[in-house]
């Protein structure tokens, strides 16, 4: 009985520790949480997430950004390498939050490891008040936040809604970043955002997501070798992996996506953040 009430307080603080939206799975780093999908949040929603958040492990690297002069929470870690190469933006899916323990955590944490800081931002609800105008600068500020730390080599990085909101913002906004990770994303509102886009691309998925998202790929492969053709000679700037098995949340396949992210880092976009 001692042991069952133990386990029980035990589950009990983690919910509170990892920060969950109150109508999604508390954020533990365990694989049932991990391949959980979030559920959409209602307007008032991001508040409730952004309190949790402020109560959590993560609250130590809480970052306060200014839009349109009211606060946004993004999640801020420096690179801990002292082989600075640039800074990550990660945008988590709908529903979820900037600590979210499938794909968007794992990476804000692992990637400062090899040189590349992250900033993580909370986005909106997916039907708040002008969500994409708000998405937009929100991105604004974080790219304003990294130039003023003189990082200049950027990437955007999105899983699910996230990735479609990075592609849109990379389309609409030339010199925004130098290279752009999609990860798990389903079908983009336009098709001709990926033909817009000059930076090198990473299109990640896995093999065992849902329809949409597999779909949505393939097409995008198709656009992917027609831009190779375009290319022609030059290295090709969009590629694309499928891991195999792997769900939405890459919850027994995060070291992979993990090592394949940093690996094309590594090839399409590795530099040096700029110190001075």
């Amino acid at each position: 009985m001692k042991t069952l009430r133990y386990i029980l307080l035990l589950s009990l603080w983690a919910g509170v520790a990892e920060a969950a939206p109150a109508d999604a799975p508390a954020p533990a780093a365990t694989t049932e949480a991990a391949t959980t999908a979030p559920q959409p949040l209602s307007p008032d929603a991001e508040q409730e997430v952004v309190a949790r958040l402020r109560a959590s492990p993560a609250a130590g690297d809480i970052q306060e950004l200014s839009v349109d002069g009211k606060p946004v929470l993004a999640l801020w870690r420096n690179e801990s390498l002292g082989r600075p190469q640039g800074g990550v933006v990660l945008l988590h899916d709908s529903g979820a939050h900037a600590d979210w323990p499938g794909v968007i955590g794992p990476l804000r944490r692992d990637l400062p490891l090899h040189g590349w800081s992250t900033l993580s931002l909370q986005l909106p609800a997916h039907d708040a008040t002008d969500a994409a105008t708000q998405i937009q600068a929100r991105l604004r500020a974080a790219l304003a936040f990294l130039a003023g730390r003189n990082i200049r080599n950027i990437i955007l990085l999105g899983h699910g809604a996230g990735a479609r909101a990075a592609l849109r913002y990379a389309a609409d906004t030339p010199g925004s970043g130098n290279g752009l990770v999609l990860i798990a994303m389903g079908k983009a509102e336009d098709n001709t955002l990926l033909e817009r886009i000059k930076v090198p691309i990473y299109d990640i998925y896995g093999s065992g997501d849902g329809l949409e998202v597999r779909d949505a790929g393939e097409q995008r492969l198709l656009a992917g070798r027609r831009l190779a053709q375009q290319d022609g000679g030059k290295p090709p700037r969009y590629r694309q992996f499928v891991v195999e098995s792997a769900d939405h949340f890459f919850s027994e396949q995060t070291e992979i996506l993990q090592r394949r992210v940093r690996g094309w880092l590594k090839t399409h976009a590795e530099g040096t953040e700029i110190t001075q």
